[in-house]
């Protein structure tokens, strides 16, 4: 198929391809040019992401944000464990009911091991009640957004965006095994009953040093760093 464009100039004939395209798309009516030729142009990302989704886990919490977020399943935290030199390091939000294959199921020794999270935040004031407990998650669906974004040291999102949810910023003890940063909720949810201590994918709050590379000022020696999740 073949569009011949006429217009006074190039910008004209590059309005009437946005016109076409978008009434042959649903967009408009069923006449070239009922919909408006600017809108697109003035509000791009919303035409770009308007059938658009983007996935993000709510670390610590069990729930998305009701007015900008679906939620998609909730869980635990897990992953590999703190004191093992191998396994996994990124974090797992595990599902509340597993569904298990029987026909798959054997013994063995070599396997990579997954273990429950544990909130390691003794020393931090706010959630001394939460030491040992094991945290949630939730798998959230942000419908008409393309992307998502953990800031670590903001508490804010950039102009334009949406903010999901603000946190502290966890990652394991210096001297064990690395696992990614998560930002996990300021208001942490823990599953009843969690609180024995029996370790496995450990979370500390995450601190800066100065005296290193970090600049300081603005950073702030040993303060621990909040973070937050946006999406666009």
């Amino acid at each position: 198929m073949f569009i011949i464009l006429k217009g006074d100039d190039d910008d004209d004939a590059a309005d009437n391809v946005v016109n076409y395209i978008w009434n042959i798309l649903g967009g408009g009516g069923d006449d070239v040019g009922t919909h408006p030729a600017n809108d697109c142009k003035q509000e791009f990302m919303t035409c770009e992401t308007r059938n658009s989704s983007v996935v993000y886990t709510r670390w610590g919490g069990s729930d998305c944000t009701p007015d900008t977020s679906h939620v998609v399943y909730t869980g635990y935290i897990g992953g590999g464990d703190g004191s093992h030199s191998g396994g996994g390091t990124n974090p797992l939000c595990l599902p509340e009911t597993p569904e298990y294959n029987n026909e798959l199921i054997a013994s063995g020794r070599f396997r990579s091991l997954v273990y429950g999270a544990e909130i390691q935040a003794n020393d931090y004031l706010p959630w001394k009640d939460l030491y040992e407990n094991d945290p949630l998650c939730a798998v959230c669906l942000a419908q008409g957004r393309s992307t998502s974004l953990m800031i670590p040291a903001k508490r804010t999102c950039p102009q334009g965006w949406t903010k999901e949810y603000e946190g502290l910023l966890m990652a394991n003890y210096r001297t064990l095994a690395g696992h990614d940063y998560l930002c996990v909720d300021s208001n942490p949810e823990v599953r009843p009953g969690s609180a024995p201590d029996l370790n496995g994918f450990l979370l500390y709050p995450a601190v800066g040093v100065c005296g290193s590379s970090l600049a300081c000022p603005p950073y702030i020696d040993n303060a621990e760093l909040p973070c937050v999740v946006c999406t666009w």
